[in-house]
């Protein structure tokens, strides 16, 4: 087993990289941090290794006791911090990794690649959302043949994510300062919006990030714009306003200003969202291209840890043959990313396109997590998204009352018949669904998608104005849909007012997907019941 370090294993981001790596049999876990309780308290949850340690003072014992093979930094604010931690791991024959985006401490790592080089040890800074998965993107773009002169990208999560101490006062230390080798360039300026599919559009900084560096150095893009945004137009652009006065010389920094910009930031969460993504465009000669990512469900702030999960896996597996130290560029493919994610069960989708469409894992996929392989074969076929055109036989039992078949007949409800042709058409678009339904000479339309502020396991369907939350249980092949919640235009509606649903997919015994469905109203009673099978076209 590796015996890995996480040093800053509580914090927003070493937290999360300590519950992707926890239950890995070939690594060893100890998380690290000076808050003792804070430490065993979460080496209690994971069951794993904690220990009590300002690194400031005491990682040279620590590192001294062979007791690691390898150390995760994950203790910023990373601007303005020396590499005494790698330096130290160094010197007891212990790799490094780092999760820092900072542009000089990233392409400054090199300065310890004789001395890494000399000792054995793997040196490597930027297991991160930058430069890690931004370079896998554009790697695996030019792998393809994509001739690429220059990128944008926008790093925008949600206003839910949480905000340590260490990224607010790496951001307010930057904002409003020129960004060497960008001519007119400063941080939390040069404005654009990026639309990302999933999250519509959002604002995007400026940031002092390696990207530009390295891709001119390694890929011979010319031209790299880094940006980075708030949800929120009010806090990007009152950011973005009162970093003006750096940028003229009037102040030094906005890092004094990190307490009260915090609880501003704080008492506005909750006019936000759990939704975060990334863009990022290429352009060339033979045109552009666009790959994007939507984080969902609050799961945005693993994204930056992803990369380092990986790359510690990696070196568990002996598969990193380097020695020096680098820039995490060139290490990782943007598929081994990706699989942290599904390894992880997170509701985290990605794809190349505009639209959306492409976005894998599957919408039920990242709503189920590990219930996702209890379903029925068919239904973890119906529900992965490659086939997006079903059809088959159902009977539909109707409503014999007035006004039964009234609302039947508005919502599109199919008629009673004995026994019917049914197609069902999957549209993907930004991690949601359309179903398109067509029986019996109507169709029905609805939407599905992961809602905002939804526990695992549950998901929304929308017909028009009225949006239902849905529980799905799934026990031995069979995954049932349990009413939990309901609103029209948005405003719920108490529970007297919600629809009667039962509905239930399985598989028959000739491999077929198989449903049942039925929707009543309490004082009306059922306005339908349609069951049959599907299979693809």
């Amino acid at each position: 087993m590796m015996r890995t370090l996480v040093l800053g294993g509580t914090g927003v981001f070493g937290g999360r990289l300590c519950r992707l790596l926890a239950n890995d049999p070939l690594i060893d876990l100890t998380i690290a941090a000076r808050d003792r309780v804070k430490v065993e308290a979460m080496a209690t949850e994971l069951g794993v290794a904690g220990l009590a340690l300002d690194w400031r003072q005491d990682l040279d014992r620590a590192l001294a006791s062979q007791r690691f093979d390898v150390l995760i930094h994950v203790a910023g604010p990373f601007q303005g911090q020396d590499y005494a931690v790698a330096e130290a791991c160094i010197r007891h024959g212990v790799h490094y990794l780092d999760l820092s985006d900072d542009r000089a401490f990233v392409c400054g790592i090199d300065r310890l690649d004789a001395a890494a080089r000399a000792a054995g040890v793997f040196v490597c800074s930027g297991a991160s959302t930058a430069p890690a998965l931004t370079g896998a993107v554009l790697e695996q773009a030019l792998q393809e043949g994509i001739a690429v002169d220059r990128v944008s990208f926008g790093i925008v999560p949600g206003n839910d994510a949480p905000r340590g101490r260490a990224l607010i006062e790496a951001i307010l230390s930057g904002a409003g300062k020129p960004i060497p080798d960008q001519p007119g360039r400063h941080v939390w300026g040069s404005l654009r919006r990026f639309a990302v599919s999933g999250l519509g559009r959002r604002w995007a900084a400026s940031c002092d990030l390696p990207e530009p560096a390295l891709f001119r150095e390694r890929f011979g893009v010319a031209e790299t714009y880094a940006g980075a945004g708030l949800e929120l137009s009010i806090l990007h652009l009152g950011l973005w306003l009162l970093a003006m006065p750096v940028r003229l010389g009037v102040l030094r920094s906005l890092r004094p200003a990190a307490r009260p910009l915090a609880w501003i930031a704080d008492r506005l969460r909750v006019f936000g969202t759990d939704r975060g993504g990334l863009r990022i465009d290429l352009e060339g000669a033979g045109g552009s291209r666009s790959w994007s990512l939507v984080a969902e469900g609050g799961d945005g702030p693993f994204v930056p840890a992803t990369p380092a999960a990986a790359l510690v896996r990696k070196l568990a597996r002996g598969e990193v043959s380097q020695r020096g130290a680098m820039p995490c560029i060139g290490l990782l493919s943007l598929a081994e990313i990706e699989a942290e994610w599904v390894r992880a069960h997170l509701r985290i989708a990605s794809g190349w396109g505009e639209d959306g469409a492409s976005f894998r894992p599957s919408l039920y996929r990242r709503v189920l997590g590990r219930a996702y392989g209890a379903m029925s074969g068919a239904g973890q076929i119906l529900h992965d998204g490659d086939v997006v055109s079903w059809s088959g036989r159902c009977t539909v039992e109707g409503t014999t009352r007035l006004a039964g078949r009234v609302l039947a007949r508005l919502f599109g409800l199919p008629p009673a018949v004995a026994d019917a042709r049914i197609e069902v058409d999957f549209g993907m678009q930004g991690g949601r669904e359309t179903w398109i339904r067509r029986v019996g000479g109507r169709t029905m339309r609805s939407e599905q998608y992961i809602g905002l502020r939804r526990p695992m396991g549950w998901i929304v369907e929308r017909f028009g104005p009225f949006a239902f939350d849905l529980r799905l249980p799934v026990k031995d092949g069979r995954l049932e849909l349990v009413m939990v919640g309901m609103r029209f235009a948005g405003v719920p509606l108490p529970r007297f007012c919600w629809p009667v649903i039962k509905a239930v997919e399985t598989e028959d015994e000739e491999g077929r997907f198989r449903f049942d469905v039925e929707i009543g109203l309490p004082w009306i009673g059922r306005l339908v019941r349609y069951r049959g099978f599907l299979t693809g076209r």
